[in-house]
């Protein structure tokens, strides 16, 4: 089966429903989120397609019927509020929750190999795209590495 990135984009987007946290999760591309004043944890999602590397991962008879295997990484920075909380673990705790959501995983559009958490620090030495880091914020990361395939 052929997938495209925003079929490969929307398999993660279903398995990371925004009512299956207590926390909001935000995805790059749709429209800016607009932050509490009182800092509240939340979660931003970048989906990086890495590409098929330039060239076929199997041949199928010729032009149109080759195989590309796309590599995608997946970073949901998840932003817990300093001295609110028990920072390292808070922000933590919370990537771990999305990353056992998409361990593992695999459906006919995306297979995931790898899920992983790591704990950054606080928010202010950091830059997420699209959003300006706060300074009253610990920061973990869920990286979901996967592959997604097309035909062409």
């Amino acid at each position: 089966m052929s997938t495209t990135e925003a079929q490969a984009r929307a398999a993660v987007r279903a398995q990371l429903p925004g009512s299956a946290f207590a926390f909001p999760i935000y995805w790059q591309g749709d429209d800016a989120p607009t932050l509490l004043d009182t800092p509240a944890a939340f979660a931003f999602v970048v989906f990086n397609n890495e590409g098929s590397g330039g060239r076929p991962a199997a041949f199928g008879g010729g032009r149109g019927r080759n195989l590309f295997r796309n590599r995608a990484l997946v970073e949901a920075y998840v932003f817990s509020p300093i001295g609110a909380e028990t920072g390292a673990d808070a922000a933590s705790g919370r990537a771990e929750l999305i990353a056992a959501r998409l361990r593992g995983f695999r459906d006919n559009d995306i297979s995931v190999f790898s899920a992983d958490v790591i704990f950054i620090g606080p928010g202010s030495s950091i830059s997420v795209p699209g959003v300006t880091a706060p300074n009253n914020y610990q920061c973990a990361v869920a990286e979901i590495s996967l592959t997604f395939d097309q035909i062409g």
